[in-house]
């Protein structure tokens, strides 16, 4: 059995890209993490809501992996709580949100980052000093920004610029 969750993040190009980016002061576009048999990646996607995805079901410009161990048993409670998420819709007021500076938040839909944060909070790890019911604040920048993943990087693809 894995003792280890392991969290992706991807960069991105193009006009969405670019406005996620702007909005966000990120480098990051999306987080996902690996799926409990590690045949997929599971996140929150704008149209589609929560779902597992194939492993290459995409080719980012730029990504970062990390494997952070923990207990098989914690590893057991995310990923069974991250399935049950699996289905539910985006939530695209919080990206509204976002891009207002202002706080909007749907209990029942999901964003990318606060569907990883929630993930890591149930795998027993506090990643950020987030309070409860503000997790929708969190963007892929901001949990990239996770003490947690010092020195668990496991992969890392940036083109070299010129």
């Amino acid at each position: 059995m894995p003792d280890s969750i392991v969290i992706r993040f991807i960069g991105g190009t193009g006009f969405v890209s670019a406005g996620i980016r702007y909005v966000t002061n990120s480098l990051w576009i999306h987080t996902e993490c690996l799926s409990r048999d590690g045949r997929g990646w599971i996140g929150a996607h704008a149209g589609t809501g929560v779902q597992e995805r194939r492993l290459d079901y995409c080719k980012p410009p730029y990504e970062r992996r990390y494997s952070i161990p923990i207990p098989e048993e914690q590893f057991d409670i995310a990923h069974t709580w991250l399935e049950s998420k699996i289905g539910e819709k985006y939530d695209y007021s919080d990206i509204v949100g976002l891009a207002l500076k202002h706080r909007t938040w749907n209990p029942h839909r999901v964003i990318c980052s606060a569907l990883m944060l929630q993930f890591m909070q149930q795998a027993g790890l506090q990643p950020l000093n987030v309070l409860a019911d503000f997790d929708a604040l969190c963007t892929p920048e901001t949990l990239h920004l996770s003490p947690l993943l010092i020195g668990k990087c496991t992969y890392s693809f940036q083109p070299e610029r010129s």
